[in-house]
């Protein structure tokens, strides 16, 4: 694929090079000419090149959408210290970012960003102790699509939920996670036993 991408950029490359060249042939045959802005020949070779230059212009948004298709997204983040801001619906930020291929996930403020369409995994695992409990939800453009309940309520063990999550997101859809309607207690863990993180992969 990408030897295949290579080849097709130098036949833009060389193709763009080759309309300039025939614009200042033109240009330059109707100087030494002196062939009227109205004469048919003329109007027909402008007519050309402008038709060429669409092409050019489809060709690069083609090569373009090429490069989007096959492009490699993935990130996975995790938060550095245990989340005491328990509200309902309060978003989730995980500072600590291991991986950002496609540069899609925002750690300043926990949204991922589609850079490209396409099919995406996406796991969250959440950990709780110390009776503490949060229910956390996988928002998608405005819709709930998964929701995992890290539960340590009633004892001071330690809960650990992860979800799996497969969506199908167009380019520029945003996804991030959030507090649902169930929370209590402390805090959200994450420290040197467990980690509390967000992950998605691009698979298709």
């Amino acid at each position: 694929m990408f030897a295949f991408l290579t080849c097709f950029a130098i036949t833009i490359s060389l193709v763009w090079t080759y309309q300039w060249t025939m614009e200042d042939t033109i240009c330059s045959l109707c100087s030494k000419r002196q062939v009227p802005n109205g004469h048919p020949d003329l109007t027909a070779l402008r007519e050309a090149v402008k038709a060429n230059r669409k092409d050019i212009e489809v060709q690069k948004k083609e090569m373009q959408d090429l490069k989007e298709k096959h492009s490699h997204v993935a990130f996975f983040a995790y938060m550095s210290n245990n989340w005491k801001q328990l509200s309902k619906h309060k978003r989730l930020v995980y500072n600590v970012v291991d991986l950002n291929n496609g540069n899609g996930y925002n750690q300043a403020n926990g949204m991922f960003t589609a850079p490209s369409s396409g099919l995406y995994v996406f796991h969250v695992s959440t950990g709780a102790f110390d009776y503490s409990h949060a229910s956390i939800e996988l928002v998608s453009q405005g819709r709930i699509r998964n929701i995992g309940w890290a539960d340590s309520a009633n004892h001071g063990d330690r809960t650990f939920v992860t979800t799996v999550t497969p969506l199908q997101l167009n380019k520029g859809d945003v996804v991030y996670t959030r507090i649902g309607k169930g929370y209590g207690g402390n805090y959200i863990e994450s420290n040197s036993y467990i980690r509390t993180s967000f992950s998605g992969v691009k698979i298709n």
